[in-house]
């Protein structure tokens, strides 16, 4: 059982990172964050963001309760998976505050690293190119896509790993 939601969790990343690079060959260039790919999308096919990102949530989902429930942090892989749905329900409107966007994106990426960090502290290191990139080459415009593909990895390396 354990091994089938390995599978989904690696097929929800491999989903998930497809897309991603999909919206970075189609453009030419990289988008400033996962959810402004939804605006590299024709109108009509907007839906594909959010189909892509709740299709990852539920494929994540169980391997990730799974390796939770062995230290009782099953709570935070609910706040992830939560934040994640979140985040593919109600993407970034162009142009407008998107309060609930924005909560649940930092709740699946706090939640989710504080699982990274309890299951695999060593998963942390990931994050130090990011911090150098930040602090002496930062011109802003990735930062944030940056931030969350380090975010993903980590997690990602976290439920392999334990899995």
């Amino acid at each position: 059982m354990i091994v089938n939601f390995l599978f989904g969790y690696i097929l929800g990343f491999i989903i998930l990172f497809a897309y991603i690079l999909y919206i970075i060959w189609k453009d030419k260039k990289i988008p400033v964050s996962i959810s402004a790919t939804v605006y590299s999308l024709d109108t009509k096919n907007k839906w594909i963001y959010t189909i892509i990102i709740l299709l990852s949530a539920f494929l994540i989902a169980p391997h990730l309760f799974t390796i939770t429930s062995t230290i009782g942090i099953e709570i935070l892989a609910y706040f992830t998976i939560v934040g994640m749905l979140g985040v593919g329900a109600c993407p970034l409107i162009y142009g407008e505050k998107n309060t609930l966007h924005y909560a649940c994106a930092i709740l699946m990426g706090s939640s989710s690293q504080i699982i990274s960090y309890l299951l695999c502290p060593y998963t942390m290191f990931l994050w130090l190119p990011y911090v150098v990139y930040t602090l002496y080459m930062d011109d802003g415009r990735w930062n944030m896509m940056f931030g969350e593909m380090v975010m993903m990895i980590a997690l990602l390396i976290c439920g392999i790993v334990r899995g």
